[in-house]
């Protein structure tokens, strides 16, 4: 009986911690990455402000300069970063699989961002094992769209912190889990011990022992079983 009544204790605990804790994991997962795409996106649209005078002028002086600042940008963060003029040709990549002139026009995001338009999701890169979080960006003034950047992230980090969430909110678990086990395993023995005790008296009174009592001890229900118990043998 003890066992069955701490196993009822633990599955309405592992049902509580799991009402509560899943949508705490959900909820903290989605923000991270909610978070991390805020700010690739706002780091983007800053990167395409600085690089509208070098793709709208054509300038192999500002290309430089943009050059540097953008590999600079990736330095910092561990980004990769493309930018693109307003056929989609390349005109910087941070870290080119290949060298030499290439298209980005058939990439979608590029394509929507070329269309005046903001492209953001996370694809699997094979190539690195891992997923990444990417943002497109059109450079335009006047209405016009010179051309594009993109800047791709990897989620690992972010995939980090998030199993650590998780690794946490488990441990919470098995505190709670462990602390229900202790706590159920006593209050199931004050009252599967005085239950025993009836148990066991009745068997004796059945046997002929009249003169077996029964301590009258546990729940008040259990307690009035035994007064009971005692007046029927006396």
């Amino acid at each position: 009986m003890t066992r069955r009544l701490v196993a009822s204790y633990l599955a309405l605990a592992i049902v509580v911690l799991v009402a509560l804790e899943v949508p705490l994991g959900l909820t903290f997962a989605r923000g991270e990455r909610q978070d991390l795409t805020r700010r690739v996106e706002r780091d983007a649209v800053v990167l395409a402000t600085l690089s509208e005078d070098a793709l709208e002028a054509g300038s192999a002086r500002l290309t430089t300069r943009l050059e540097a600042l953008v590999q600079r940008y990736a330095n910092d963060t561990g980004a990769r970063v493309v930018v693109t003029d307003a056929r989609g040709q390349l005109v910087v990549d941070t870290s080119p699989p290949v060298s030499g002139p290439r298209s980005f026009a058939s990439r979608p995001e590029i394509a929507r961002a070329l269309q005046g338009e903001i492209a953001s999701g996370v694809r699997h890169s094979d190539s690195l094992g891992t997923d990444l979080l990417y943002v497109a960006v059109p450079v335009a003034s006047s209405g016009k769209v010179h051309g594009a950047v993109r800047i791709t992230y990897p989620t690992s980090a972010v995939d980090r912190r998030v199993r650590r969430y998780w690794l946490r909110l488990a441990a919470v678990g098995g505190i709670v889990l462990l602390a229900t086990a202790l706590i159920g395993w006593a209050l199931a023995r004050q009252v599967s011990r005085p239950l025993a005790r009836l148990q066991a008296g009745a068997a004796a009174a059945g046997g002929g022992d009249l003169r077996v009592r029964v301590p009258e001890e546990g729940p008040r229900e259990v307690r009035e079983l035994a007064e009971e118990f005692n007046a029927m043998v006396a």
